[in-house]
């Protein structure tokens, strides 16, 4: 029994289910807020919305592997290292991508970018809090 749970263990691949679980919920609530402000303020501004926050998305994605990769030592300089390269390679994603939106889409709203922005980066930190440690 513990052998199958150990080899289970080591076939988590390059996302934790925790963190596919966080990406689903905040690529659903990133389009239902894009839709909402759609509705409310026309298409360009749905698209902002929806730029920004899948600038936050694409970081996460970018960034998660890197995180992960001291997730089998115990060793504190190893793992604040990672976490630390991770954090600083989705900074500068987030960087280009929103250097990118802003300098290639004529029909940007700003304020609707900087709101999917917010939505994303707070919705990811609270998916990442709100861990279920019953599985």
């Amino acid at each position: 029994m513990i052998d199958k749970q150990q080899q289970v263990n080591k076939k988590k691949g390059l996302f934790p289910p925790y963190v596919k679980n966080m990406l689903i919920k905040l690529g659903t609530i990133s389009t239902i807020s894009a839709l909402i402000v759609l509705g409310f303020f026309g298409l360009h501004a749905g698209i902002s919305v929806l730029s920004g926050a899948f600038v936050v998305i694409i970081g996460l994605i970018v960034s998660t592997p890197i995180a992960n990769k001291s997730r089998d030592t115990t060793k504190a300089s190893s793992i604040v290292m990672d976490a630390l390269k991770a954090e600083g390679v989705k900074i500068l994603i987030i960087i280009l991508l929103l250097w990118a939106i802003f300098n290639f889409y004529e029909d940007k709203v700003p304020l609707a970018i900087i709101f999917g922005l917010a939505v994303a980066a707070i919705f990811s930190g609270i998916g990442l809090t709100k861990l279920d440690t019953k599985n």
